[in-house]
């Protein structure tokens, strides 16, 4: 979520040194070249380049995207200032960290999942209904002759008849559990699957077999693969439900709470930029997305 990446992005910033806070303007040359220049301006706090590349590697991120997360972290620092949040300045951007997590416990405590009315959880059932339906699945086991020859098709066939004779179709599964017979050099494999729908990443035949049948037990016929030759046994057939309003009630409260915290964070952000406190030194900003052989991520 927004949140938790914005408090992690804060986190991150701790790694940058505290020059970051020079008054320079954003026009200055520091010392130590381009790395360490401003690239752009929060307030009257510049972030240097040298911090960018930082942040990029330390996350294994691109230079936009830290950029963008140090942004993101100052607007808010400097927000959090501003409704007192915090009793002194200092330098510490362990401060800076709490004044901003006690902001975003604010704006929480206005948005928790127990502050979610029952009539707002019932509209965004209503609107979600369809998402709240569990499809069709199906569970299934199978033996498998892993070769796709006429001798991997025979020995398919005879153990898809014992499925078929067997008071307890399970106990053939047991009994080829252990690989195939002795004297049989082919592979087989027993295999229990879990239950899927038809939208299941298995092989069509596979999947158009356990859906195409009509009641639960083994197949009729034998299904082939790339894998080889399957012995299917439809284990249980779980039908469509419909998930009630209490059985989602817990997990849409969080949701939506989560969705509100989310866009009040992504509001005061945007409102803040649009004040004009963030500026850009395009030729610094320029030279930094150039730049190649950033540092190697730290372990």
């Amino acid at each position: 979520m927004r949140i938790i990446t914005t408090i992690g992005i804060l986190g991150a910033v701790t790694l940058v040194g505290c020059d970051s806070r020079s008054e320079d303007g954003l026009g200055s040359q520091a010392a130590s070249g381009v790395a360490a220049r401003p690239v752009a301006r929060v307030g009257p706090r510049a972030i240097g380049a040298a911090e960018v590349e930082d942040l990029a590697a330390t996350d294994a991120i691109l230079p936009e995207a830290a950029l963008q997360r140090l942004i993101d972290a100052e607007v808010l620092a400097q927000e959090a200032e501003r409704l007192g949040f915090g009793v002194e300045r200092e330098a510490e951007r362990a401060i800076e960290r709490l004044m901003v997590r006690s902001m975003l416990h604010d704006m929480e405590d206005e948005n928790t999942p127990e502050s979610i009315s029952e009539k707002a959880l019932r509209e965004d059932y209503a609107l979600h209904e369809d998402k709240f339906r569990i499809p069709e699945r199906r569970r299934s086991w199978h033996i498998l002759v892993k070769d796709e020859g006429a001798e991997a098709k025979a020995l398919a066939a005879s153990i898809l008849r014992e499925l078929q004779q067997a008071k307890d179709p399970y106990t053939v599964y047991e009994r080829y559990a252990e690989g195939a017979p002795k004297g049989v050099r082919l592979e087989v494999l027993a295999e229990e699957l879990p239950p899927v729908t038809k939208d299941a990443g298995l092989e069509k035949p596979f999947k158009d077999a356990i859906f195409g049948a009509k009641s639960e037990g083994p197949l009729n016929t034998l299904v082939e693969t790339s894998y080889g030759w399957h012995a299917v046994v439809v284990a249980e057939i779980l039908p469509t439900e419909q998930l009630s309003f209490a059985d989602v009630e817990e997990a849409s409260r969080l949701r939506i709470s989560q969705a509100r915290r989310t866009a009040v964070l992504v509001q005061t952000v945007q409102a803040l930029k649009a004040e004009g406190l963030v500026q850009y030194d395009e030729e610094g900003v320029e030279r930094l997305l150039s730049r190649t052989g950033l540092p190697e991520r730290a372990e």
